[in-house]
């Protein structure tokens, strides 16, 4: 019965305009956001870095190697996506627009005996996409008609938290090890509302309602070694485990009749849990002088095979940072990183494909130091094109994405 229905409503959707796919937040990229202050001005290349409450959560053997007795800090984010898809309807484009003011890290450590520990709060990923949009004029596959009007409203929000302890030892000298268990909290809501009026006064209203609750354990296992005097090298480890899941989907439909229901709703729900991958990141650190650091990461993400939420190809991100000390009160950092899609490249003859679009970016910061706090100010940015199938079918559209942050971040020690 059930199938029936949903079979019933997108046929009845078909004959007007294609509904598009929809899909929580950015899950087609793994790095939407740089998290931290040091680390974001230095494009997230901090593996081998991470002496800072931030390596809690890029990798925590670095704690050891903090110099203060007690540190903190906090970063706050405001983050902006916008998507274009070329050529949707009629000729005409999309446009989505995704923004998030959120506060982006906080963490705070100290020594305990021959143990760092800490604790730290971080979100990864925080979007709220909007779209309005209205067009006139369409065509229609209702024989005799045309589609005069065409109003779509979509809101998208998806928040990702992690928060929870850190403790790292140095085990032999000059190698360290250590970990943070992340308690992974996240929720996600889609509303989509489309109301299409047809030339001869008949109309069709749907509505699709769909919101994701889960949590788990993220656990980030860490080591770090410096086989001389001025290389530090990093790996970490960590995988997303959900122990609770729950979705739900609703659609509902009113308007033309072909045979049923004027009004038709149809429901479900399910805990069956999504599948994250797991994550390995190598880096390594290179200090020409006390003046200068360059660093560097790869990042690889293992394929995900998941039928119900829909596979996720392995991807390999990289970055390159640098930091200067212009004097002892200032120091800038810079950095450029990918953020590869993992989805596959999108091919002629297949339908329903989730979009693919690679993005490369940079970043930029400048710090202020005290003798016991820093103030750093910067952002980042990434663009990519490529394709995807916003509509359900065989259809293809160019896309474009566009993504900035702007941060500022406060420490303190003692």
């Amino acid at each position: 019965m059930f199938l029936k229905s949903l079979g019933a409503i997108l046929l009845v959707i078909s004959f007007i305009v294609l509904p598009y796919n929809t899909s929580f937040a950015d899950e087609y990229h793994y790095t939407n956001i740089l998290v931290g202050d040091r680390a974001s001005g230095m494009g997230g290349a901090y593996t081998a870095v991470s002496d800072d409450p931030t390596g809690m959560y890029y990798n925590p053997a670095g704690i050891v190697y903090s110099t203060m007795r007690n540190l903190s800090a906090s970063v706050n984010a405001y983050y902006n996506l916008k998507k274009k898809y070329k050529g949707v309807i009629g000729g005409r484009g999309w446009e989505r627009t995704s923004s998030a003011l959120l506060p982006n890290y906080f963490g705070i450590i100290q020594p305990l005996g021959m143990f760092k520990i800490g604790f730290s709060y971080a979100v990864p990923d925080s979007i709220l996409e909007d779209q309005d949009q209205t067009f006139y004029d369409l065509p229609s596959t209702v024989p005799g008609t045309t589609v005069s009007r065409y109003i779509i409203n979509f809101n998208n929000e998806d928040n990702t938290y992690n928060f929870g302890p850190s403790i790292a030892k140095e085990i032999a000298k000059d190698f360290s090890a250590g970990i943070t268990l992340y308690v992974h909290q996240r929720k996600a809501q889609i509303i989509l509302n489309q109301l299409v009026n047809l030339s001869d006064d008949r109309y069709e209203w749907t509505n699709e309602y769909l919101e994701t609750n889960e949590w788990g354990l993220r656990p980030v296992l860490g080591f770090m070694w410096s086989p001389m005097e001025k290389i530090s090298l990093g790996i970490t480890v960590s995988k997303t485990i959900l122990f609770d899941s729950d979705t739900t989907r609703q659609y509902i439909y009113k308007g033309i009749d072909y045979g049923g229901n004027d009004i038709d709703r149809v429901a479900f729900s399910t805990d069956t849990k999504k599948k994250y991958p797991l994550q390995v990141s190598t880096g390594i650190a290179y200090f020409p002088s006390p003046r200068i650091l360059i660093a560097g990461d790869v990042t690889y993400y293992l394929k995900v095979d998941d039928s119900t939420f829909g596979d996720r190809e392995s991807v390999l991100n990289a970055a390159i940072g640098t930091e200067y000390y212009l004097s002892r009160n200032w120091a800038m950092r810079a950095g450029i990183f990918t953020n590869m899609a993992n989805t596959p490249e999108i091919k002629t003859g297949i339908s329903d494909q989730p979009e693919h679009i690679d993005l490369y970016g940079g970043s930029l910061s400048l710090s202020r130091f005290t003798k016991n706090t820093s103030v750093t100010a910067g952002g980042s940015m990434s663009y990519g094109t490529g394709k995807a199938q916003v509509k359900k079918g065989y259809e293809t559209q160019d896309a474009e994405a566009l993504a900035w942050t702007i941060f500022i971040s406060s420490s303190y020690s003692y």
